[in-house]
């Protein structure tokens, strides 16, 4: 996770800082270990079928104060284009529906990051309009489940 977060390329759309010490990257760890402990959701490391390398991470978190989850998503740099977000998205995606039974999920991107809203929109996410996200202007895109039943 340090080095995900160390690429300024990868965090360039994602309002997120790179982590100062391996003492900050931990603590994020262990917050995200409490969603999916209290939620059954969270961020997992991504790993390559064929090697077992870490390609990065996906998953979902809840959000509290607007009781929805959010799906998220961050590949080490030389793993973009191969489709292992839209794969790996699209397994949460599923997960959020067929098991956790959730209403709807949110995803944000940057419009500038024309990578990311191309797999929320493969995903059936559909853009809801400009939000502020970690102090960036980005769009919201939200999937509702009734969209995802039908698309079975």
């Amino acid at each position: 996770m340090m080095d995900l977060n160390s690429d300024p390329e990868v965090i360039r759309y994602t309002g997120d800082a790179a982590f100062a010490s391996e003492g900050e990257a931990r603590a994020v760890v262990e917050r995200l270990a409490h969603q999916h402990q209290a939620f059954r959701m969270g961020r997992l490391v991504v790993t390559s079928r064929q090697t077992g390398e870490k390609l990065g991470w996906c998953g979902l978190r809840w959000h509290e104060d607007i009781a929805c989850a959010d799906l998220g998503y961050r590949f080490f740099r030389k793993h973009w284009g191969h489709g292992y977000a839209s794969e790996a998205g699209a397994a949460c995606v599923r997960y959020a529906f067929e098991e956790l039974g959730l209403p709807r999920l949110i995803a944000h991107a940057m419009l500038e990051n024309a990578a990311s809203v191309r797999v929320l929109e493969k995903l059936g996410f559909r853009r809801t309009g400009p939000t502020v996200f970690k102090g960036l202007v980005a769009e919201e895109f939200e999937l509702p489940g009734e969209a995802h039943s039908g698309s079975r």
